[in-house]
């Protein structure tokens, strides 16, 4: 991803601000607070513990007894650096910087002789991971002698806080107690301690409870001293939820925490976290269903490590549970990234007892310090479990790397095959990520023919050009290599039968999070799954990167940029922030012979005279989004392609943006669009209050994006401020619940409609799917008929030439909707069809993997475009849809309320799960949707195009929107 350079918010803030508010007011109250049974903890977190003095405990260091109360994010670190430096047990590194500049640390600890030879420990481990690198003698030698390597990672959301403050007991507990049990410890194991992995959430969340932080303890639950306000703290600065971003490696916290965890390779992975006030701890082994590419000797391991976990709370008598909710299918997950690298991953979820504690339904109160208490001795547990095992897991993973490298291999010689394209950025965006996860990649010198099975499952000969990158399963990473890239794993009957159950009988789901995730859909590359050997002419691929170039010349008509580059979009918003004039093709096009792809940006001197600079923001531009800059003499396109002066070449304005915030906007949704913004586009963009923003001057923004939202509406006063401003001008931009929104009759702006509210009247969406069909096929009547003198007696229009046969009652269509909704995706991949001429597509063609959930189902009118419909028509004997619907003899039929060609399928599903019912639901309706409202543009996302930083491919058709909106899809606005 490109990212700005510079950290946006400065780490010499939080020290003092934050130690400033961590006192809780009522140290400060003329009188003591009233007494609270259940408050006062007093267990020792670790009983007979021997603590060496001149290590400082939480008392001496900070002021407070650890897991009294939460520490902050400065105070993690600080006690951190302390302990490292009076304990020749301990090491400290920083492995990664916040965006808010917050840094990341992790402390080694281990006996004192293991600290000198950590490097030693490291290489060893090394080559077990990989064993091409030693012989077997060796190996095995390594096997037996090395110690066990375990990562306890804490609180990845930054509001679920007793995990890191576990980490201050446990770091402390391991550096300072003399016993015999943790000096063994230490001699068999490194420990590796992670205690903050999400510092700005966590900040966030810290001063949320100081702000709301009273004279007496709180112990409600509801009360926003517990929970906080939007967006409280459990996402990053960009409200990422940073335990789905390991498979993505978005965000600098996710990116060198996986580049720290591949240097140690450890045997055991531990993930902590909190979940509802209410509840208890849970622990892994997750339930069904479980990633098919998981080490099989997971579930023996899990049993092994729950086992212990659960007789150190039986000491207790605290209550715990596993595998009621959380299941193993994503592999973005922690511990589950983790497990697929050949660790032992566990989860922890504590009930969230936030800063005093909480009563619970029985009546009692349970106390923060025994929220902590219950994370440490799980860690403890862990380690202990790990000490006994460490020889017989090292073993076990020794011997699976083995296998994954032999031609026993469980993935054989299956490569994945990415085809080159002229999407520069995109190609770089995937390899940054192939290369942060340490996978293999080689690209071919010669074209070569293979049986290959593509996206959409249908296995059949292809030529893969030269340039085309190859991933082969088989390599050290194999299993989180398959856990990426397979197209489309299935989930196992038993898992299925429970979520249709779950399903039916009241409307909730057994899966957790999305049950697609495939890289190469998400970021738009076309690719293939290939059993062949690696070409002998195929060369690794290592040190992917791209360097804007301009080219020189002396007769310059304009400086053009390739539109099928994401980078281009970037580069045309800061090019008009500069204060150069940018033009865009609409249309292919070659002049001087440079190829110009519909999207190519062009900076012409006839628009740019007032300025001596043109050249210089251009060469800046260049190098900061790594854009190559062509340079064409002459604006005469080739016999009737567009010419320079002519309408193809549209002159863009400056996008002027506007974000939704809070109340009831999705923090999820407004945090990537923030980040596209922010970190892809490098655009200026304001943040404006959902609640007050009608009191607002709309008139500064020509670009307004309303994010996903949770239930509810805009009120009236809302849209009629939103109508009015679009009207004047203005490119709406609404996603998802925000969408559902606008696409009302009584919102009074868009004519884009949800499906349950067209069925009284389907006409005016099945005829403008028929002219979709008819003008992407190129339907003809016969020559005959239209060099005819005679008028025609009677000529049947589509729907009555080619009816499908009649619907049901609208009431019945209703009633069908309606059960049709309950099973609408949790998430997963479908294809859309791409309108290869509307510019909200550039760099986009064909047909374009959608990632879509639970989102409403959008239906477009004719007057209203299209650029992305659900699904792909396909024929078997490789007729045109057209040439169906043509043909007498045959006849349509329907897929829910819209028409199917003869001889036709319409491939949806591309990976995960979609039930039928959905499926038919979900066809043919409308992804995106662009029409003109008075002066301005309404465009509706019917989900979110952003997820997670990683759906390039939507994400680039809202990055055109953004940018090339206000001039392309507006009336211009000329200033007299």
């Amino acid at each position: 991803m490109y990212r700005l350079a510079a950290a946006l918010l400065s780490s010499v803030l939080l020290s003092a601000s934050f130690a400033a508010s961590a006192a809780p007011p009522r140290d400060q109250a003329p009188f003591d607070p009233a007494p609270m049974s259940g408050l006062d903890y007093d267990k020792a977190f670790f009983p007979g513990a021997d603590y060496d003095p001149a290590i400082p405990d939480g008392e001496k260091l900070l002021g407070f007894e650890l897991g009294e109360r939460t520490a902050s994010p400065a105070e993690i670190v600080k006690a951190y650096e302390t302990w490292a430096e009076a304990s020749p047990r301990a090491t400290l590194v920083e492995y990664a910087r916040s965006f808010e500049g917050r840094p990341l640390v992790y402390m080694v600890i281990t006996s004192p002789e293991n600290q000198q030879r950590l490097d030693e420990i490291k290489a060893g481990l090394a080559k077990i991971a990989d064993p091409r690198k030693a012989d077997r003698a060796e190996r095995e030698r390594l096997v037996e002698s090395l110690p066990g390597v375990a990562w306890l990672a804490y609180s990845i959301h930054g509001n679920e806080t007793s995990g890191s403050d576990a980490a201050l007991v446990t770091a402390h507990h391991l550096v300072a107690d003399r016993s015999e049990e943790t000096t063994k410890l230490l001699d068999e194991l490194v420990v590796i301690l992670d205690p903050s992995m999400n510092p700005d959430g966590r900040a966030r969340f810290y001063q949320q409870m100081s702000e709301y932080r009273g004279m007496n303890p709180n112990v409600d639950d509801q009360s926003l001293v517990h929970s906080g306000y939007w967006p409280s703290g459990r996402m990053s600065h960009y409200m990422f939820d940073l335990n789905r971003d390991w498979i993505f490696g978005t965000h600098p916290e996710t990116r060198g925490r996986i580049k720290a965890v591949s240097e140690w390779h450890p045997q055991l992975f531990v993930d902590a976290h909190e979940m509802g006030a209410q509840d208890t701890y849970l622990f892994s082994p997750a339930r069904e269903p479980h990633n098919p590419h998981f080490m099989p000797n997971r579930d023996k391991w899990a049993t092994v490590f729950a086992k212990d976990q659960a007789a150190a709370f039986d000491e207790y008598n605290w209550p715990y549970y596993h595998g009621e909710w959380n299941e193993g299918w994503f592999p973005g997950y922690s511990d589950a990234w983790a497990s697929f690298r050949g660790a032992q991953g566990i989860l922890y979820e504590q009930a969230r007892m936030a800063d005093d504690g909480v009563r619970q339904a029985n009546g009692e109160i349970v106390s923060y310090q025994e929220s902590v208490h219950h994370q440490a001795l799980s860690s403890l547990a862990n380690l202990e479990t790990l000490r006994e095992n460490r020889r017989d897991m090292l073993r076990e993973f020794h011997a699976d790397r083995v296998k994954l490298l032999s031609n026993a291999s469980p993935y054989g010689n299956r490569v994945f095959a990415i085809t080159p394209t002229e999407n520069r950025g995109r190609i770089a965006d995937f390899m940054d990520l192939m290369e942060l996860q340490g996978f293999e990649v080689y690209r071919t010198k010669a074209a070569t023919t293979q049986t290959a099975t593509d996206q959409f499952g249908e296995t059949r000969r292809v030529t893969l050009p030269a340039g085309t990158l190859l991933i082969p399963n088989r390599q050290p990473e194999a299993r989180l290599v398959a856990a990426m890239l397979e197209f489309d794993p299935t989930i196992p009957e038993s898992a299925l039968q429970a979520e249709r159950k779950a399903l039916v009988k009241d409307g909730s789901s057994t899966i957790y999070d999305t049950t697609a995730w495939n890289i190469t859909m998400m970021f738009g590359l076309e690719a293939y799954e290939v059993d062949m050997s690696l070409p002998g002419n195929a060369e690794q691929v290592e040190g992917f990167s791209l360097s804007g170039d301009v080219e020189d010349g002396e007769d310059i008509a304009a400086w053009v940029i390739n539109g099928m580059d994401d980078r281009a979009v970037a580069a045309a918003g800061r090019l008009m922030e500069r204060g150069v004039k940018v033009r865009i093709t609409d249309k292919t096009t070659t002049l001087s012979d440079i190829e110009m792809p519909r999207g190519t940006l062009v900076i012409n001197p006839y628009d740019n005279r007032g300025s001596d600079d043109t050249a210089a923001h251009i060469a800046a531009v260049a190098e900061e989004f790594a854009v190559d800059v062509d340079v064409i003499s002459t604006g005469l396109g080739k016999e009737d392609l567009p010419d320079l002066g002519g309408g193809h070449f549209r002159l863009l304005e400056r996008p002027r943006v506007a974000l939704l915030a809070r109340g009831s906007i999705s923090p999820y949704d407004f945090g990537s669009t923030w980040y596209t913004l922010d970190t892809r586009l490098g655009l200026r963009n304001s943040h404006i209050n959902n609640e007050y923003f009608t009191y607002m001057d709309l008139r500064r923004y020509n670009v307004l994006v309303l994010p996903d939202r949770w239930g509810g509406s805009y009120d009236k006063p809302q849209l009629e401020a939103i109508k009015q401003w679009v009207e004047n001008g203005g490119t709406l931009i609404a996603i998802g619940g925000s969408a559902r929104a606008i696409a009302s009759e009584d919102a009074g702006i868009s004519q884009v409609r949800q499906i349950a509210d067209t069925f009284e009247n389907l006409d005016p969406y099945r005829t403008a799917l028929l002219r979709d069909w008819m003008s992407d096929e190129g339907m003809m009547p016969g020559m005959n008929d239209i060099w005819a003198h005679s008028a025609p007696e009677a000529v049947d229009p589509p729907w009555v030439a080619h009816a499908a046969g009649a619907l049901p009652s609208p009431a019945e269509m209703k009633r069908r909707d309606e059960w049709q909704g309950i099973f609408m995706p949790q998430g997963a991949l479908m294809a859309a069809t791409v309108d290869d001429e509307h510019w909200l597509t550039f760099g986009n063609e064909g047909s374009l993997p959608v990632l879509y959930g639970n989102a409403p189902v959008l239906m477009a009118p004719s007057g209203v475009d299209v650029p992305l419909r659900m699904g792909k028509l396909a024929s078997g004997d490789g007729r045109s849809a057209m040439q169906m619907l043509a043909s007498a003899e045959e006849k349509a039929s329907n897929i829910g309320w819209a028409p199917l060609p003869a001889g036709h399928e319409l491939n949806l599903r591309m990976s995960g799960l979609v039930w039928p019912e959905a499926a038919q639901r979900i066809a043919n309706s409308a992804y995106v949707t662009r029409e003109r409202v008075g002066k301005g543009q309404v465009i509706l996302f019917a989900d979110t195009p952003t997820m997670r930083g990683a759906t390039l491919g939507t994400s680039r058709i809202l990055e055109n929107a953004i940018v090339y909106g206000p001039g392309l899809g507006t009336q211009p606005l000329i200033l007299p």
